[in-house]
């Protein structure tokens, strides 16, 4: 038997199911009886609350910002070198919100061909620059039946904006090596969804339209905060995107999406990471840099439809050793940039 005192009175279960309590006070007992042969678990989440959902993050009021200034003044802290800005000039309108081109220079669209079986498909994703020769995006963009496809059948262009029609900003750049965790390969897509490109051509910050995203070497407590999401993946009415969209998301505690330690939960309303958003990245603005930092980049949901439950990033930090040995192993000149 199951018993649960709200701090007013008991409430006593029998049945194995899942169960909701709210309690009366600051504080609460369980308490689990068995006879002497019976046997038993119970899995508890708890969480502070302030309104009427048993989910803190749909408590929380979503309120309309000012991002004008978002990635364009600078912070009272620096970067170790620059990143992690935004270009709001040249805006556009597209569904009621607002996108510029160019906004997020750091945003990468790739071209991945996959040959199985004497068959051939162009898949596309979403991925990010992290230094002058390393792109970072999911395992699951660049593997196919377990198999890590060749760095020639890997495209990556620069400063897109939209997926139908150039804006003579793009620039094309060749893959010379992928990097894919094993345990990625043995288990799926589950299991340290990320991967890292090398590109063979250094790639060119002069301008403003291409830079990388702060990476940080610490992890952001952002439980029940905003960050922004963005890919050309599926609308809400499931065509793809021709223009590069933006949304914000609300982090969820991994607990109550049944994440793991490498795992990153968002809940986003209307606007969700659907097919095509694979691997593109879930940035926070650092309030102390005004800059923006790569915490996540996109593995998947938990619905075929991409709008009901939770959708399930990888966590970037967790894998920050990860990458600092492949920038080493490849081309120690370059580095990610953080705060300093």
């Amino acid at each position: 038997m199951l018993t649960f005192n709200n701090g007013e009175y008991d409430e006593e279960f029998c049945e194995y199911k899942e169960y909701v309590w709210f309690s009366k006070q600051n504080k609460a007992k369980i308490r689990l009886q068995l006879d002497e042969i019976g046997f038993g678990t119970v899995y508890c989440l708890v969480q502070a609350i302030t309104g009427p959902h048993p989910n803190e993050y749909e408590n929380l009021v979503s309120e309309e910002i000012d991002s004008t200034e978002h990635g364009v003044t600078r912070g009272v802290r620096q970067t170790s070198c620059k990143c992690g800005w935004a270009n709001k000039n040249n805006p556009r309108i597209l569904g009621g919100k607002e996108t510029k081109l160019n906004e997020f220079p750091w945003m990468v669209y790739l071209n991945v061909l996959f040959t199985t079986s004497g068959s051939k498909w162009l898949s596309n994703c979403g991925a990010s620059v992290i230094t002058a020769r390393h792109v970072l995006t999911a395992a699951h963009c660049v593997v196919s039946r377990g198999i890590v496809t060749n760095p020639e059948n890997v495209e990556i262009i620069l400063a897109k904006h939209d997926a139908e029609k150039p804006t003579g900003r793009e620039r094309s750049l060749s893959a010379e090596k992928i990097f894919v965790q094993d345990i990625y390969l043995q288990k799926g897509l589950s299991f340290h969804d990320i991967a890292m490109i090398f590109t063979k051509e250094t790639i060119d910050f002069s301008t403003p339209f291409v830079g990388p995203a702060c990476l940080e070497p610490t992890e952001y407590d952002l439980v029940n905060k905003h960050i922004v999401i963005m890919g050309w993946g599926l609308t809400e009415n499931y065509v793809p995107s021709n223009f590069l969209r933006k949304a914000r998301a609300r982090v969820m505690d991994t607990a109550v999406c049944g994440g793991r330690g490498w795992d990153v939960c968002t809940v986003a309303s209307p606007s969700s990471t659907c097919n095509g958003d694979s691997g593109g990245p879930l940035v926070w603005l650092d309030p102390e840099t005004n800059r923006y930092s790569q915490v996540a980049l996109v593995s998947r949901g938990s619905s075929a439809d991409c709008k009901s439950g939770a959708s399930v990033s990888t966590l970037v930090v967790y894998f920050y050793d990860w990458i600092q040995e492949i920038i080493n192993a490849t081309d120690p000149n370059v580095s990610t940039c953080h705060k300093v």
